[in-house]
């Protein structure tokens, strides 16, 4: 990563899955087709993931996951700050507490508190990844303020429901103040990477990667260019 300037590597702690869902073909605005997660469904829940498809039942408590993020943590920073990379934890998605017997612990905007208290670096950040701490029910903008010293990347993105029971939206028609909190970037001086992350599939557009369609993703790109020129002036 140094060799080739990657500045940021996020992460998850999800153990045993990547980002889960029960139906990847909910029709949006216009015929577009957009993820959803129900818990009422999870018979039906596949993780968006190749690595990570198989979705079984295991046992795993929450202590154990601190104390196995504590040790990587403090394995791995030290070699992060003499290279100068960050690392930015990324939610869990969806947050649940338990997830087919296992425990999560970044499902909340208290686990972010502890995981950047819990071996304190510069390079032990967040990947502020929006729709995720909207499943947590938290405050965007004030969020970000809160968290803003240790955000080092953004997936904009937003959710419609609760972490139990949402459905993603067109990064305009949400239920968050996207306006609001890409101002909340620039007064907190983030000045690191952002992307789109999850978008649309558009009606007529070839099947791809739920969430990683391109038409979708260059309307996300326009959307938020337009944003940020607001939020400049």
């Amino acid at each position: 990563m140094k060799k080739l300037e990657i500045p940021v590597l996020c992460y998850n702690f999800m153990a045993g899955t990547d980002w889960v869902r029960t139906k990847t073909d909910v029709l949006d605005r216009a015929g577009a087709k957009v993820t959803q997660f129900n818990l009422r469904e999870i018979d039906l829940a596949v993780s968006l993931d190749d690595a990570s498809k198989p979705l079984k039942h295991e046992e795993l408590a929450a202590e154990a996951l601190w104390n196995n993020l504590k040790y990587f943590l403090e394995q791995v920073l030290p070699v992060a700050e003499e290279l100068e990379i960050d690392l930015a934890m990324h939610p869990d998605d969806p947050p649940l507490e338990v997830f087919l017997g296992r425990a999560r612990i970044m499902n909340s905007v208290d686990g972010f508190r502890h995981l950047v208290e819990l071996v304190p670096s510069s390079r032990n950040g967040i990947c502020f990844c929006q729709g995720s701490f909207v499943e947590m029910g938290a405050s965007i903008p004030e969020t970000i303020y809160e968290l803003g010293p240790h955000i080092r990347y953004v997936h904009f993105r937003d959710i419609r429901g609760t972490k139990e029971n949402f459905t993603e939206t067109f990064h305009d028609n949400g239920p968050t103040d996207m306006a609001a909190a890409v101002k909340a970037y620039y007064e907190v001086g983030f000045e690191g990477p952002i992307r789109p992350d999850h978008v649309p599939q558009l009606f007529g557009e070839e099947a791809g990667e739920p969430g990683y369609t391109q038409l979708g993703r260059l309307f996300a790109y326009g959307y938020m260019r337009g944003l940020m020129h607001a939020a400049q002036r």
